[in-house]
This record gives structure tokens, C-alpha cells and sequence, in this order.
């Protein structure tokens, strides 16, 4: 432990929504149940104004999204199923050691600490020029990563590929692992006894949600769960790991008589936001 610093287990879950109506009853009970700190969500199928429902509800943790329908939205009428986007959301209780990087369409970076979480969604089969996203998606984030090499890595989301397997998009994965020094978290413990997709009307799963990182002896626990209310056709994946925060995220360890009524804190309001940016940012004390 650093001088100026505690180590903090810190639970993260990444989950594949399949829409928001269909994912946000599994992460309000998971977020009750467990008190997850951060949840790195794929597939909310949001336009950036409705990007404000996780704050509405789930007021207990600071979002940080990006809607895959802002240049639809931009364009005119929505037309067609809605798709995409990604969703990080971190307890307020970390808000202090919490830090917004940048966020596309398919991912999200921010820092906890001396962590670096990246949350990720790549195409499936059938997408246009599949191979190409995900080579600008994997090339923008190992830039990233290049920037802060004093960071360990947690990279999670729903890859739509099963690193097990000998294809392109697989191969792509495995090496852009290996070039950044990244560890799967499922090898590393026991615990994925699930898929993570499945489809019972169709009779397929498959494992294609995953966590790799930079450290592998930062990482306590592996496990994929199958919660009894979910609408999703993924199931949700959990890692938990050791994390470095300043003491100042938590003034009792400093001083037990610290008065936090005494600090000026600043608060960004979604409201009066500008709704044509693809990124939400809600901050709360």
C-alpha cells in the first residue's frame, strides 16, 4: 500500500442488456442485492436524450454512455429497431477517484484509481465491414493503454467472439492481447460455469463476454452468474480486484473529525446539457 493510498476490493460487472427495458430490472436487483461498484454495460439501445433513464434509475452510481444512434437522430426520423451503445456506471462512493478518459460508440475508458476500465462492444457476424471496426476499436483503445502504462488494465464487454475459437475476429482478439500484455480473467480462476449468451428458443450459447487485464495478481474472483430475473439473452459476468484509491476518498481513514460540509463541490446537471453530445456525464457528491 502506497503511502498516500489503500488497496479496495472493487466488484465490476459486465453485462450485455438487450436493450434497456430488458437489462435494467437485472442490474437495479444486482446493484441492491451485491453493491456492485462499477458496471460496464453493452446494448442499451438508447438515443443520447434517453440516456438520462440510468440516472432516473440508478441515482446511486455516475454514469458515463455514448448512444451507437446519435448520427440517426442527427439525421431525422428513427426508423427500424433500435441498437447499440454502452453504458459505465461507478458507484458514487468511488466518484472521488473516478475519471472520465473518452467514449465512442462502441467503448468507454475511464480510470478508478490506478485502474484503467475499458468497456467494449464489438460487432457480431453479419455487421459491414466487421473486421474493420474491430481493428479501428482495438487500434484507438491499445493507444490508450500505450498513454498510461502506469495503469493496470481491465478490459471487459461483450467481444461477440469466443476467444477459444481460430477465426479472423478471434485471432484479432488474441493478438491485440498478447500486444498489450493482457491476461483472460477466466483462465486465471475458476468460476465460468455458464455461457455467457444464450438463446433457448434457438438452442445455442455460446461464451463471448469476457475480462482481461494487465495484472493478473490484482484479480480475486471469476464468475459468470445466471440471476433468476433476466430479460437479457446474456448473462452477467463479475470480476473482483484490487484497486488503489487516495485516502481522500475516504476522509475517515485520515480524520475521524473531518467535516465534509466544509468542501466546495461543484455538480454538472443533465438537464441543462447539450443533448446532440454522445456522451453523459452525471455527477453527484
Amino acid at each position: 500500500m502506497a503511502g498516500d493510498s489503500i488497496t479496495k476490493e472493487v466488484s465490476i460487472v459486465s453485462f450485455n442488456m438487450h436493450g434497456f427495458n430488458q437489462g435494467i430490472h437485472t442490474v437495479r436487483d444486482m446493484s441492491l442485492c451485491s453493491s456492485y461498484d462499477v458496471f460496464l454495460l453493452q446494448e442499451h439501445w438508447l438515443t443520447p436524450f434517453n440516456l438520462s433513464k440510468f440516472n432516473d434509475s440508478l441515482p446511486e452510481y455516475t454514469c458515463f454512455g455514448s448512444s451507437a444512434m446519435a448520427s440517426d437522430v442527427e439525421s431525422g426520423v428513427l426508423r427500424g429497431r433500435p441498437y447499440g451503445g454502452v453504458m459505465t456506471l461507478v458507484s458514487n462512493k468511488l466518484h472521488n477517484c473516478t475519471h472520465f478518459v473518452c467514449s465512442d460508440d462502441r467503448y468507454i475508458i475511464i480510470m478508478i484509481g490506478n485502474l484503467m476500465i475499458v468497456n467494449v462492444y464489438l460487432p457480431c457476424v453479419g455487421v459491414a465491414n466487421r473486421s474493420l471496426i474491430c481493428e479501428d476499436v482495438l487500434e484507438n483503445i491499445a493507444t490508450w493503454i500505450e498513454k498510461y502504462p502506469d495503469r493496470a488494465v481491465i478490459f471487459g464487454g461483450d467481444l461477440n467472439a469466443d476467444l477459444n475459437d481460430n477465426n479472423a475476429i478471434s485471432k484479432l482478439l488474441n493478438q491485440f492481447a498478447a500486444a498489450n500484455g493482457l491476461s483472460r480473467c477466466d483462465s486465471l480462476l475458476p468460476g465460468g460455469h455458464y455461457s455467457t449468451y444464450y438463446n433457448d428458443s434457438l438452442k445455442c450459447h455460446s461464451t463471448i463476454d469476457f475480462f482481461l487485464t494487465s495484472n493478473e495478481s490484482i484479480v480475486s474472483a471469476y464468475n459468470v452468474i445466471d440471476p433468476v430475473l433476466n430479460l437479457s439473452d446474456h448473462r452477467p459476468v463479475v470480476i473482483c480486484c484490487d484497486c488503489l484509491v487516495g485516502l481522500s476518498v475516504y476522509p475517515s481513514a485520515i480524520n475521524s473529525h473531518h467535516n465534509a460540509n466544509n468542501q466546495k463541490i461543484s455538480y454538472l446537471r443533465w438537464d441543462h446539457a447539450n443533448f446532440s453530445m454522445t456522451v453523459y456525464r452525471k455527477y453527484v457528491s
